[in-house]
């Protein structure tokens, strides 16, 4: 028989899982508290047994998905076992098959909180800021280690290569998401990977 510590943990789980998926399926303005309510499946007092606010659930919820995130993508970006080829290949393709798998409903919901909130809710632009650094810096790494091993190019920049690799991704699941076309993320990873090859 669960306690009671066991059902108020499980309904902020809850809380927080049911944020995500709205926040990347409709945006932050268009999902109220009683959205996330009946999402999650949870009363309004719960909410505010665990939360002051939406901003503040939403704070939580980006705690959440950055753990996620680095959780699948370092195994594979910090993996030397791999040539660094090898480890960004992977990875791409990890997020290409993502993107697929969910026919191209949602967006990404950092990008679209950001979007959304950063010039007036700072707290999220710093979480948000952290995630994107963090990101950007493990593929510079890559590229770094492919560039010493003579895989990728020597006259690159890592640090620009993998800003403009980020910004490219981003940029992909928005025509994926427009076009309906998931195919255009493996289309531009293909096309970077060459560009990226040393000769």
């Amino acid at each position: 028989m669960p306690t009671t510590t066991d059902t108020t943990s499980g309904s902020r789980q809850k809380l927080i899982e049911a944020t995500i998926e709205l926040m990347s399926s409709r945006g932050f303005e268009a999902m109220g508290i009683n959205s996330i309510l009946e999402a999650a499946g949870v009363s309004k007092s719960n909410f505010y047994y665990h939360f002051k606010s939406k901003e503040d659930l939403c704070l939580a919820a980006l705690d959440a998905m950055t753990e996620h995130f680095f959780s699948m993508s370092d195994p594979v970006l910090l993996n030397k076992s791999l040539s660094p080829r090898k480890r960004l290949e992977k990875f791409l393709k990890g997020m290409a098959e993502m993107i697929e798998s969910e026919c191209c409903n949602k967006g990404c919901p950092f990008v679209n909180l950001a979007t959304e909130t950063s010039d007036f809710i700072p707290a999220f632009r710093e979480r948000i800021s952290q995630y994107f650094d963090r990101y950007q810096q493990q593929l510079a790494d890559v590229i770094q280690d492919g560039v010493q091993i003579g895989e990728f190019r020597s006259d690159v920049s890592p640090k620009l290569a993998a800003q403009v690799l980020l910004a490219s991704m981003n940029g992909t699941i928005v025509l994926a998401k427009v076009h309906k076309r998931p195919q255009v993320m493996k289309e531009n990873i293909k096309s970077f990977l060459s560009m990226l090859a040393a000769p």
